[in-house]
């Protein structure tokens, strides 16, 4: 899809960067959803109400800096040079 549209890896740094940035998101995102259905799936056992609460604690925490960092890095991006 980026080759479409004239971003190539060897072209510039800018590209490769492009492409570096896409590779990043992609593998918090798979780690994200992956967390996600590794607490859904144990919240599914007879477990405390207390250990259901603390991985589900983590998992926010988890997607929570994921936003912050991407809203960084698009303000970097945006305003930063």
């Amino acid at each position: 899809m980026l080759a479409q549209h004239g971003f190539y890896m060897s072209t510039n740094p800018s590209s490769s960067f492009t492409y570096l940035l896409t590779g990043t998101h992609a593998v918090h995102l798979a780690g994200g959803i992956v967390a996600l259905l590794g607490v859904a799936m144990l919240s599914w056992r007879k477990q405390g109400a207390e250990q259901r609460s603390i991985r589900i604690e983590m998992l926010a925490w988890y997607w929570h800096f994921m936003a912050l960092l991407w809203v960084y890095v698009l303000g970097l991006l945006e305003w930063g040079g």
